[in-house]
């Protein structure tokens, strides 16, 4: 059995981080999808329901800005992760 460096077991250990790290983005894209997509189809069929009610339209707005702050949330946590994984296969 091989013994491991120092060095390795650091990379080990950042590399499991890196991967939380993104595991909790992807967490979060995953509910906050699921809550504002929920929120989109009611404000959706309430709108429907009362077109003259403008409101739902900013309701909507802001719920698929939600989702896409999280998909932008996923792609920097991602990258950020990535720079770090290839940081350390370098050294």
């Amino acid at each position: 059995m091989s013994e491991q460096t120092a060095v390795e077991i650091m990379q080990a250990s950042i590399a499991q981080s890196m991967e939380q790290a993104v595991q909790d983005a992807v967490d979060t894209l995953r509910n906050i999808s699921t809550v504002e997509t929920t929120v989109i189809g009611v404000a959706s069929a309430k709108w429907v329901a009362e077109p003259e009610n403008v409101a739902y339209a900013a309701i909507i707005e802001n719920a698929q800005a939600n989702i896409s702050f999280a998909v932008a949330n996923l792609t920097a946590v991602g990258t950020a992760a990535a720079s770090v994984i290839t940081a350390l296969e370098v050294k």
